[in-house]
């Protein structure tokens, strides 16, 4: 689900001095700045591993130093917490605006134009409150996949 949706990324990083072929140690890896709206945190694990290459004068193989650094970008709470508030007042609206149509045709009541103009409202403001808070998921409703709760 897109509000909650986690980032993963592993890899393994060394250096090779490339005159003497010697694993250069590294001291930190860390991950940068997280982009707007994201939580992001890294851990490193240090280990040794046999590198196989080819210099140009054939198959070289030598132990390297090498570290592990796994980094972790999550939605941060605020945009999760406004994601859910505007996903529930899109349906709200929808669910408002279903009603008024169903009263109009099934009940054949009489309704001020006003109230009847409240449905194309309501359609036009649904997209314009998911474009209130930046980077948040867009509305996809896709059936095929079971996945109709809006996100």
């Amino acid at each position: 689900m897109a509000p909650f949706d986690t980032y993963l990324l592993n890899t393994l990083v060394f250096v090779i001095e490339k005159e003497t072929n010697k694993s250069i140690p590294i001291v930190k890896l860390t991950a940068g700045q997280a982009p707007g709206n994201f939580g992001i945190s890294s851990t490193e694990v240090k280990t040794a591993s046999n590198y196989t290459y080819d210099s140009g004068t054939g198959p070289t193989t030598i132990n390297v130093d090498s570290k592990i650094i796994r980094i972790e970008a999550k939605r941060s709470r605020f945009a999760q917490a406004l994601t859910i508030c505007l996903f529930l007042v899109s349906w709200t609206l929808a669910t408002c605006s279903i009603y008024i149509v169903a009263l109009v045709i099934f009940r054949r009541e009489q309704m001020n134009d006003a109230v009847l103009l409240l449905p194309v409202t309501i359609a036009l403001t649904i997209p314009t409150l998911r474009s209130l808070y930046p980077c948040s998921p867009p509305i996809n409703i896709s059936i095929g996949e079971s996945r109709v709760l809006g996100y």
